[in-house]
């Protein structure tokens, strides 16, 4: 991946606004080539400390699942697990009530490829692959 050697390489691990700005970038591309996988995308979290938010299986068959990156603070990451209840999805998606948080895992990494690694782990968790 030229791309993401080419970030890393640029980022100061100290800088965490260097760190943000390179996962940010990452995560956007990663989005926009994975967003024709997911029929729910309008009724994912979002916010401005959230990188990326990817659909995952809900607990049951009635539930949509949401996994999403998000920055707590300028070294702080999580990965939260949100689910949405089937029933409760309306036409209009502003209307419809948002995800709920079910997990929520610390990131104790510093460096964004460690940071994103992470979150893919528990992406493959919550996939059960």
């Amino acid at each position: 991946m030229p791309l993401l050697n080419e970030l890393l390489e640029k980022v100061d691990d100290k800088d965490s606004y260097e760190v943000f700005q390179a996962i940010r970038k990452i995560c956007d591309q990663i989005v926009y080539e994975e967003k024709v996988n997911f029929k729910y995308t309008k009724y994912a979290p979002a916010g401005s400390n959230i990188l990326i938010t990817l659909e995952v299986t809900g607990r049951n068959t009635k539930e949509i699942g949401f996994l999403h990156l998000e920055r707590e603070s300028p070294d702080v990451y999580v990965a939260v697990y949100s689910t949405l209840e089937k029933f409760r999805l309306l036409e209009n998606a502003d209307e419809t009530p948002p995800p709920r948080r079910r997990s929520v895992w610390p990131i104790n990494e510093f460096v964004p490829i460690k940071i994103l690694t992470k979150f893919a782990s528990f992406y493959k968790m919550l996939r059960s692959e």
